[in-house]
């Protein structure tokens, strides 16, 4: 096979380049195994050679053994997360001891001292692990089992403590996935972060987001990445490194209960005001989350299991305000939206001896969702419901080759995959064993959509997809005297078997006017500015190959000097649409050439350095600089699949209600029209990013350090979208064609920060964390098309999601009597927003994405506000409307304090926790959080007398109750 073939290749050059470069190697445990490595010596300072090591994991009685170098050195590798007892023997010498506690990736400097025996039966050193890591060049940051357990989790996604830290925002929290944007990765829409769980991928390929969400109580820890230069990760932005619960040498386990109810919250805003203007009672809210895990010894010290099981399902109502209820008041007001989760972890260690060990995990991650897009602007049908279970199948195996090698496997396989299923809110889902079957019945509730300046209404969702999920990776490590070597590849192969939905048809108005749903309101609409429809609807399959490769060296020059050097190579191999035929759509031939296409010279070098400054590991000066390809997410190359053999309709200021003049839709297309479609440029490419970190981290005393980091990234050839045949003058540049949307790789994104962490581990009964973020992203088309071809530079500005200023302080206590309290405090500034034309300026095809005249991509709440405003009432004024006040330009600024309350009761050997927390404590109204799934959150279209507000808020006050109990 050619891909093997490739793959064997690029391995074979990774290991070469490793030898060449001097021995320049790896990052040593930049995966979530962990390293602990040091010299033991003799009262005097002589080394010794020989010296047995047995290292034992005190909770799973798990045994690592070594013996010392000649040099008197030692190194262990590849140490899953956890405590450790080190035990060093010497025929004639007391044994020494010491206890070390291993987080992920985290490698730890323990040096030993053996006294002649007779002085002492055994020497034992505790130590804690070091606040500083003075051999670490990335930008980087641990969430802990004590913060996951002890600070307020408003959906005990334990993903979302990743907003702790700096350089990271919520500007892409969506209903159906909250989660963080990290560093550079929120310029597209948060597709540039990169998730793991236990060593193996968790990125949805789809959406970029995580694949699947490990239970709870089954994480141990997990590591954010926000800036890294490893060869061993390609991400612009982040990376996420998940570790889960292994069981130990005791049964013990947990089952809880989480309880919200109305009657726990205040009003928010919006629900409020219906109270107030309409007499509507407090909207019906309850959520459940409930779960039990169990772990222990199935062969005590050589094979142990963990369990877990979570169930969460919230009901709650999505508030419909359009801001114009004397068009749409019979649409608005609450609606029921439900959210249900379920989740099944089961994992599996096995130690086959002192060498190797072996594991096996099974993550299963179901999510039902109605009205997920309602709310806001969005009429109660709109967007979808979704049935969306996904699972990961992974099996890893960890051996120690001698004293100075670790080789480590993992593979995801089947089942290993992804089943999205959407219908419209209130139409059942289409029955699984049919399947690519489009009979009239299965559309025949259908409503098309009508979307007006202030509100959309209706859906035509319709999706059932499925994506396969495989994986196969290996690292190999080795130590030659200074150099940490490491090299490893992988190969990612995603296939989906699909079906292209259809846009049964779209009505766009340019005014407000009156709207109830009914089919007598339909009949009297007036002054449609366009009209669109696709169909039939077909299968589709999307194939992707991703291969990976890399080389690394830790290499420290000095004892106080690591430098690290490493080289990648990433190729979406055969994956931009190579394998679709051109059969009975020959005239795209004139436009494409699908086989032709690949991006094979993703060639990028990593450097960095960390400099121990005084040489006692208090004092670290870290610097680092990569190139990274990102990869290119499915999801923008479906539309291809399927273009010319599905029917594209684009009708500008259509007759209404019959935009086809009489004819059928078929007739219509074959007689009126020249074709519309959708393609890839044949020299699409990744894009391609250069990033650079400067750091500095300070021990201010045991167990506080700050930390203080500048990260640049630039990122050139993003894909974006574009008509490439808008009318010039009233002519289109290709002949015979109609609208050409390409996605192309000409798109930007710039991003720079300052992040400070001041960070206190839990001692002495607390913990603590302040984080502050500067930052700035400038982009130009990351996501969606490009509103006028002609003139791209429109599209340049401030990013989507930027928020200039973040602050966050998290810690918690342990007070007397077992009485914790914690909290998280959080203050955002507000995200820019664009103005809309409301029409179709340039004759793309694209009604309301242009912007008003004057204006460029969200210039609102980014300097001349004021400019902005008169730019948007001039437009206002020429379409007979009446003037926006400055008043009603909305922010989105963020402040909110969370706090959690438990009391633990113990029971004998058996503890009952009881828990109190309450959301946005001091009830400040958070409006239009993030990038939702339908857009931006303000109204954009300037046509609509809602210009500029946000009709999305957080709850105010939100508590919650629960029992834990632990054993």
């Amino acid at each position: 096979m050619e891909i093997w073939r490739r793959i064997r290749l690029v391995l074979h050059i990774a290991l070469v380049l490793a030898c060449l470069m001097g021995l320049t190697a790896p990052i040593a445990a930049q995966g979530t195994g962990g390293v602990i490595a040091g010299t033991i010596k003799d009262g005097q300072g002589g080394v010794l050679p020989g010296v047995s090591l047995t290292l034992r994991n005190v909770e799973s009685g798990v045994v690592r053994a070594a013996v010392t170098e000649g040099n008197g050195t030692y190194r262990l590798p590849g140490l899953p997360p956890g405590r450790y007892q080190l035990t060093a023997e010497l025929q004639g010498f007391a044994n020494s001891e010491s206890t070390v506690t291993i987080t992920i990736g985290l490698e730890i400097q323990r040096d030993l001292t053996m006294a002649p025996q007779g002085l002492q039966e055994t020497v034992t050193v505790t130590g804690e692990s070091p606040v500083v890591e003075t051999t670490r060049t990335e930008v980087a940051a641990l969430i802990t089992q004590e913060q996951i357990e002890s600070l307020p989790l408003a959906n005990r996604l334990p993903i979302s403590l990743a907003l702790l830290l700096p350089g990271t925002s919520m500007n892409n929290l969506s209903g159906r996935r909250p989660t963080a944007t990290i560093g550079a990765g929120g310029g597209n829409g948060g597709q540039m972060n990169l998730y793991y769980a236990d060593g193996g991928m968790n990125m949805s390929n789809n959406s970029g987001q995580q694949h699947l969400e490990v239970p709870q109580s089954a994480i141990r820890e997990f590591k954010v990445n926000i800036s890294q230069g490893s060869a061993e990760f390609n991400a612009v932005g982040g990376v996420v490194q998940v570790a889960t619960k292994s069981g130990t040498n005791r049964f013990s386990g947990e089952a809880f209960e989480f309880f919200r109810d109305k009657s726990l919250n205040a009003y928010d805003k919006l629900e409020k005001d219906l109270h107030d203007r309409l007499g509507e009672p407090k909207p019906d809210y309850r959520r459940h989350s409930t779960g039990v895990a169990l772990g222990g010894p199935i062969i005590r010290d050589r094979l142990h299991f963990f369990a877990a099981f979570e169930r969460a399902k919230e009901d709650e109502r999505a508030i419909v305000d359009t801001g114009q209820s004397q068009f749409y008041s019979a649409l608005e007001g609450s609606f029921p939206r439900t959210y249900m989760r379920r989740a099944w972890f089961t994992r599996v260690d096995y130690q086959i001896n002192h060498q190797q060990t072996l594991f096996w995990r099974y993550v299963t991650d179901l999510e039902h969702i109605r009205c997920e897009d309602c709310g806001g602007f969005n009429a109660a049908n709109v967007g979808a419901n979704v049935w969306s279970p996904r699972d990961s199948n992974l099996v890893a195996h960890t051996w120690v080759i001698g004293n100075r090698m670790l080789n480590e496997v993992r593979a995801q396989i089947p089942p290993s995959h992804l089943d999205n299923r959407n219908a419209p809110p209130g139409i059942d889902f289409w029955t699984p064993d049919k399947k690519g079957q489009f009979p009239a019945e299965r559309f025949k509730d259908y409503t098309g959509i009508f979307m007006f300046p202030s509100l959309t209404w209706g859906s035509n969702a319709l999706s059932m997809n499925w994506t396969d999920r495989q994986e196969y990776r290996d690292d190999f490590s080795i130590t030659m005297r200074n150099h940490q070597l490491k090299a490893g590849g992988a190969y990612v192969r995603l296939y989906s078997p699909e079906e292209q939905g259809i846009n049964l048809r779209t009505w766009v108005f340019d005014r407000d006017q009156f709207f109830d749903g009914s089919a007598a309101a339909m009949a009297n609409l007036r002054s449609p500015i366009q009209f669109t429809a696709t169909f039939p609807p077909l299968p589709r399959n999307l194939e992707n190959h991703w291969i990976q490769a890399y080389v690394a060296d830790q290499w420290r020059v000095r004892s106080n000097v690591t430098v690290d050097l490493g080289l990648r190579y990433d190729n979406q191999y055969h994956s931009f649409n190579y394998h679709i035929s051109l059969a009975g759509r020959e005239p795209l031939g004139q436009l494409v050439d699908p086989r032709s296409r690949g991006d094979n010279n993703n060639v990028a070098p990593r450097f960095g350095v960390a400099w121990d400054v005084n040489n006692n590991g208090r004092s670290v000066v870290r610097a680092a600089y990569g190139w990274y390809y990102q990869y290119v997410m499915q999801n923008q190359l479906r539309n291809e699949l399927t273009t010319l053999l599905q029917n594209s309709v684009n009708i500008r200021n259509p007759t209404y209600p019959d935009p086809y003049g009489g004819l059928s839709p078929l007739q219509f297309v074959v007689v009126s029209a020249a074709p519309n479609v959708t393609i890839l440029d044949d020299e699409i490419e990744n894009a391609e990013a250069k990033g650079v970190s400067v750091g500095f981290s300070q021990e201010l005393r045991p167990n506080m350090a700050v930390h203080v980091d500048g990260i640049f990234t630039d990122v050139d050839k993003m894909t974006q979208s574009a008509n490439i045949n808008t009318p010039l003058n009233g002519v289109r540049p290709i002949a015979g064609w109609g609208n050409i949307v390409q996605l192309r790789s000409a798109g930007f994104h710039d991003y720079r920060a300052m992040l400070v962490r001041l960070d206190k581990r839990l001692a002495n009964r607390h913990q603590y964390m302040l984080s502050y973020t500067l930052a700035k992203e400038t982009n130009q088309g990351p996501t969606g098309t490009i509103t006028d071809f002609y003139h791209p530079e429109l599209d340049r500005g401030p990013g989507s999601g930027e928020r200039r200023h973040g602050f966050v302080a998290s810690g918690s206590v342990l007070l007397p009597f077992d009485i914790n309290v914690g909290g998280v405090w959080t203050l955002r500034s507000s995200m820019p927003f664009s103005a809309r034309a409301g029409r179709d300026l340039n004759a793309d095809g694209a009604a309301g994405t242009d912007y008003v005249p004057g204006t460029t991509r969200n210039q609102g709440n980014r300097g001349d506000n004021e400019a902005f405003l008169a730019a948007v009432n001039a437009w206002r004024a020429q379409n007979a409307r009446a003037p926006i006040p400055a008043s009603q330009l909305a922010t989105n600024g963020y402040n909110r304090f969370d706090v959690r309350v438990s009391k633990a009761v113990m029971l004998g050997t058996r503890r009952v926790e009881f828990i109190a927390q309450v959301q946005n404590l001091f009830g400040r109204d958070n409006f239009g959080v993030g990038l939702a799934a339908t857009g931006s959150p303000w109204q954009e279209n300037v046509l609509s007398d809602s210009f500029g507000r946000i009709l999305e808020v957080q709850p105010r006050q939100q508590a919650e109750l629960a029992v834990r109990f632990t054993f």
